[in-house]
């Protein structure tokens, strides 16, 4: 049985991701959160799957409702993959910006 340390709430934000390869090569997506906890993140891939241990970045959208908001900044690791998404789990060190990707969703 899983055993979660810190509270997931079941929450869709705007999720920017991008991957960041052996190569140093960025490959961007536009997807958004399922749930989210202060550790990590579970992302709708729409269909799309990555590879668990792949090192990535996410910037997630805060307070889009009227249509302008924040960004935070994390780094983080796809820890699990699913059908419909990715487990991320979320380095200590994070960002709120202002301006973030250009993304419509």
């Amino acid at each position: 049985m899983e055993q979660r340390v810190m509270t997931r709430y079941n929450l869709q934000v705007p999720a920017h991701v991008e991957t960041i390869h052996n190569d140093e090569s960025i490959q961007s997506y536009e997807w958004k959160t399922r749930d989210i906890s202060s550790s990590g993140a579970f992302i709708l891939t729409e269909g799309k799957l990555l590879e668990n241990g792949t090192n990535i970045k996410v910037n997630l959208r805060l307070n889009t409702f009227a249509g302008s908001g924040s960004w935070v900044v994390m780094n983080g690791r796809i820890v699990r993959t699913e059908s419909d998404g990715i487990g991320v789990c979320f380095d200590s060190q994070y960002q709120f910006v202002s301006n973030g990707p250009n993304i419509e969703m």
